[in-house]
């Protein structure tokens, strides 16, 4: 029998095991829903349990909420053939006893733990962290969590997500999701990225070619101009409207001073049309 039917066999027995013992939960009756009725409400504490087919692919970062308790696999970290999963565990309205071999990797307890005696004890109300390490041999792609009558799956291979930003977080603040994003509102996102590098392109060009402008059609003397207070405008058939002030010495050569700068140029950023302080000059 190779390796991996030994562990396979074993994974079956301990998971079989599990099956019958469940995490020995101290157990909340009745049943408490997030409306506020019975035990919660007078705990202030509410919580809503989450769906059956979301714990069946659960991501790194996301809660697992049953009646008793809740569950999030923070993060994992591999390496030398181990895997070592960060946990958080909170109880609701009863203090929870519960052992490490809770969770499972490869169908198999973990091997070290930074909980006391490998039990994870949580005050009523409360939350504990802690971590939880496995044989990683085969590479484990996902994290069972037993509760005795159902199951909670961390899938490895889904991308991981912050606990405060998870929907599927049922717990004590559920996150906000955006709105899905429409198929057109992703078309039009490539299009405005698209029309903002053809703008900056444009106020390059354009003052570019300012020194020049004023050297052969005014008798001012170009100093600077500040890119960020321009407006360009796109013209119809192409081409833009740059409009600005700038910093140039007066005609008498000597005082500093600012003039307002409008310039229709092509797509190139060829000035077909300059004006200074609303004297057209061409």
């Amino acid at each position: 029998m190779n390796k991996k039917m030994v562990l396979a066999t074993a994974a079956c027995v301990v998971a079989a095991t599990l099956t019958l013992s469940g995490c020995n939960s101290e157990v909340e009756e009745p049943n408490v829903p997030a409306d506020g009725s019975s035990a919660a409400a007078s705990s202030g504490y509410s919580y809503t349990l989450t769906d059956a087919e979301k714990l069946k692919a659960l991501a790194v970062g996301e809660t697992a909420v049953w009646r008793d308790y809740e569950v999030t696999v923070t993060s994992v970290d591999r390496a030398d053939d181990k895997l070592t999963a960060h946990v958080t565990v909170r109880s609701h309205t009863l203090p929870q006893t519960l052992g490490a071999d809770c969770l499972l990797s490869f169908g198999m307890p973990p091997v070290g733990s930074s909980f006391d005696d490998g039990t994870i004890t949580v005050p009523a109300g409360e939350e504990v962290s802690g971590t939880l390490t496995f044989d990683d041999q085969y590479g484990s792609e996902r994290l069972f969590w037993n509760d005795g009558a159902t199951e909670g799956t961390w899938d490895l291979t889904l991308p991981a997500v912050q606990p405060a930003q998870e929907g599927g977080n049922e717990g004590t603040q559920p996150a906000k999701t955006d709105e899905p994003k429409s198929e057109e509102s992703k078309q039009q996102e490539p299009k405005k990225d698209a029309a903002a590098e053809a703008q900056k392109q444009a106020v390059a060009a354009l003052e570019a070619e300012m020194p020049s402008l004023f050297t052969n059609n005014t008798f001012y003397t170009f100093q600077g101009v500040d890119t960020s207070t321009a407006t360009v405008t796109p013209q119809e058939g192409g081409g833009y409207e740059y409009v600005n002030d700038v910093s140039i010495i007066g005609a008498d050569g000597v005082t500093p001073t600012t003039a307002n700068v409008r310039l229709i140029c092509e797509p190139n950023g060829n000035c077909i049309s300059m004006t200074v302080d609303g004297a057209f000059l061409f």
